[in-house]
């Protein structure tokens, strides 16, 4: 019998190695912490290594920004032109995805990250599936096509529906999401002060508020509770601020420094 029970503990114990302490604390953060463009402190945004990154550090959602290519391939990228993240010195809308995807997306941050490409998002969901949510941000740079259309046949193609949090400054690319599947969660990316701050609470296009964080007090928070919208808040890097937006109830933090934000929250579980 004491045979029996050692071996059961020796294979407790592997099984619990194996599996890892990163699923348990991403757990216990659900979506509160979200990485900015991946983790973008650690590794280029917007790219396969920083949403792995993200992984690592235990961050519940990776925020990351799609746009088309010339030639319609939804891929990541935050700027208007590719100049910044890969020396193209075009805007997007006239770069064919094989142009894009010739250039290094990393030497800019490190020469490690030499042959780090601009990757699609259908690539990014693959790494993402089961490990970490994404909150797919549909970038509006007057001259997409069928960027709402695309983004929402990826997601569903890769089964990713109850995974992501589509989210945009454009109303109305919001609005297509919602025509083409309502079941898609989707959220309105709000930076300045509204004349109507009530409006933005009772729109039934979106779930979700991702608000830079100076806009965000006990008001917006009690608008949100009354009109049953998610809060996101964005962009956060300092423990001051990161525990003021945990105070007021915040749903997601959106931070470059998601293991900060997870070391936080896990000392302020440890103090209940």
């Amino acid at each position: 019998m004491q045979k029996f029970m050692l071996v059961l503990a020796v294979v407790f114990a592997v099984n619990f190695s194996a599996s890892g302490s990163t699923p348990a604390t991403r757990a216990d953060n659900s979506g509160l912490v979200t990485a900015h463009r991946g983790s973008s402190h650690a590794a280029p945004e917007n790219t396969a290594s920083s949403i792995r990154q993200a992984i690592k550090d235990g961050a519940g959602y990776a925020e990351l920004d799609v746009q088309e290519t010339a030639d319609g391939v939804i891929v990541l990228m935050h700027d208007d032109s590719a100049k910044r993240t890969t020396g193209i010195n075009k805007p997007m809308w006239e770069i064919p995805y094989g142009e894009l995807r010739q250039a290094s997306a990393g030497d800019w941050f490190h020469s490690q990250f030499r042959q780090e490409r601009v990757p699609t998002l259908e690539e990014i969901i693959e790494i993402a599936q089961g490990k970490i949510k994404l909150n797919i941000e549909l970038k509006n740079n007057g001259h997409q096509k069928r960027l709402a259309e695309e983004t929402v046949n990826i997601i569903e193609r890769r089964k990713f529906t109850a995974d992501c949090t589509v989210t945009s400054f454009d109303p109305a690319l919001l609005r297509k999401v919602k025509q083409l599947n309502t079941s898609i969660r989707t959220g309105l990316i709000v930076g300045q002060k509204s004349a109507n701050r009530e409006a933005l609470f009772t729109d039934h296009n979106y779930e979700v508020l991702s608000a830079a964080y100076p806009l965000v007090d006990e008001e917006f928070m009690r608008l949100a509770a009354q009109h049953r919208k998610q809060v996101f808040v964005w962009t956060v890097n300092d423990i001051k601020t990161m525990n003021r937006m945990l105070k007021l109830g915040v749903d997601s933090i959106i931070t470059n420094e998601p293991a900060q934000l997870v070391e936080l929250l896990r000392q302020r579980r440890a103090k209940t």
